[in-house]
């Protein structure tokens, strides 16, 4: 009797552990180059701009990727919940917007507060192929973001 209650605790938490990592190996860690297929040489293909394609294979895909932030409103409680997730400091607000295949509109249902707009993030969640136009930017892909940490440099 002993060593079935020594063996099971530690069964079901090898198992957890398994569990653990194949969820955590299905998270892939992608870069802004990752969102625009790759460049031909060419600005237009089939009459569609460079800056309007996308990577299909993407759809679905549970991502974590680094971005600045760019709130597009705040809840009562002062925390972003709708924002626009750009590859440097400034796009959309000081910048000209970046184009739309470099451009993430992210949803955040608990809410985030937000205290400084040059600090990076990475965010984490599920990345779709879906056009969204926002009065700052165009995006060309929607994120249901799920986790959000500061940038650690």
């Amino acid at each position: 009797m002993n060593l079935i209650n020594y063996m099971i605790p530690r069964f079901f938490g090898l198992i957890l552990l398994l569990v653990s990592q194949v969820t955590s190996a299905e998270l892939e860690i992608i870069s802004w180059q990752d969102l625009a297929p790759e460049y031909d040489g060419s600005l237009e293909l089939d009459g569609v701009a460079w800056g309007e394609r996308v990577r299909l294979e993407l759809n679905e895909k549970d991502v974590r990727i680094p971005g600045f932030i760019v709130p597009l409103d705040f809840e009562e409680r002062q925390s972003v919940t709708r924002f626009l997730l750009v590859p440097y400091f400034g796009a959309c607000i000081h910048e000209p917007p970046p184009p739309p295949n470099q451009t993430i509109y992210a949803e955040f249902e608990p809410g985030y507060k937000l205290e400084s707009f040059w600090q990076p993030f990475w965010i984490e969640g599920k990345i779709f192929v879906s056009r969204v136009e926002e009065d700052l930017a165009t995006a060309l892909y929607t994120l249901s973001a799920e986790k959000i940490e500061p940038y650690e440099y």
